[in-house]
């Protein structure tokens, strides 16, 4: 077994592609594949499966990478030392992203440009992908698969989120009461948004009214614009991405609050960028949370 085969190996993990981590090292793409093929018989195990023409790691393989990572870890960080770059900041940052995109989208900038050797990888969705490991997870709940240690990130109002010409446009607020009956274009179920509308709307006594589903806050927003139904909206999180023919109303009894979470595995190795990204993240959201609500 080779150094040269483990960086290579985790790199194939991180792409989920052969061609594209020969491409990375600028190696032919056969010469990957034998690298990973030997690096398999010298374990004596499968490390990788494909299905659907996709490479993902099996259990094993998972379980490889996670003492890979930390042996590269510290020999890295070994040869900074001697070389005098002890303390820099490198590797890769895995992060599901399901809440709180705006604030993302705003933090990794910054973080890039303080720490340009770092690579963030970014996945977007509210649904499960089994074959992929993550570093951090953000969240509307505090746990996320195996991953179980988290502290609360942003905190924010709900507010309804109307079209122009729809009659709630000119009301000073609204009443979950007053969305019997309405058309609501919502996130999908496993986002808080959808259950505290659920909750709600069944606490007054009637089934709320969702003819639109959409795992991209992008298409609520753009469903509204086009007068398709009102939405249920978090009023940081998305502030400044509506469009111009949309106005935000407050909602009363109750007032809506939602928070979002930033999650990880006690259990897994923690690289020094992913530990310094996580108290970026920490320290940047106090910039993005009401500061009426603490």
């Amino acid at each position: 077994m080779e150094l040269l085969q483990l960086r290579y190996f985790q790199k194939v993990a991180e792409l989920e592609s052969v061609t594209k981590a020969a491409r990375y090292f600028s190696i032919p793409q056969p010469s990957m594949s034998q690298a990973i093929g030997r690096l398999e018989r010298d374990l004596n195990t499968r490390l990788f499966e494909r299905r659907n023409g996709k490479l993902f790691l099996n259990e094993k393989g998972r379980a490889f990478l996670e003492a890979v990572e930390r042996s590269l870890q510290e020999l890295d960080n070994g040869m900074a030392t001697i070389t005098g770059d002890a303390g820099k900041i490198s590797g890769p940052i895995n992060i599901k992203v399901m809440e709180n995109h705006r604030f993302i989208l705003a933090s990794i900038p910054k973080f890039a440009k303080m720490y340009p050797d770092v690579r963030i990888s970014v996945s977007h969705g509210y649904y499960e992908d089994q074959d992929v490991s993550y570093d951090l997870c953000i969240s509307s709940k505090p746990s996320y698969k195996h991953m179980t240690a988290s502290v609360p990130l942003i905190r924010e109002r709900v507010v309804l989120a109307v079209h122009e010409d729809h009659p709630f446009a000119s009301r000073e607020a609204v009443s979950i009461a007053d969305l019997q009956g309405q058309k609501l274009i919502s996130l999908p179920a496993p986002t808080e948004l959808y259950e505290q509308t659920l909750k709600l709307c069944r606490a007054r006594g009637f089934e709320p009214l969702i003819p639109i589903i959409c795992d991209d806050p992008y298409f609520v927003r753009k469903y509204v614009s086009e007068n398709m139904g009102i939405a249920l909206a978090p009023s940081i999180s998305w502030q400044g991405r509506f469009r111009a023919n949309t106005v935000l109303v407050p909602v009363v009894s109750p007032e809506i609050y939602i928070s979002s979470y930033l999650i990880w595995d006690d259990a897994h190795y923690e690289s020094p960028a992913v530990l310094r990204f996580r108290d970026f993240l920490l320290a940047e959201a106090k910039q993005f949370s009401d500061p009426e609500l603490g």
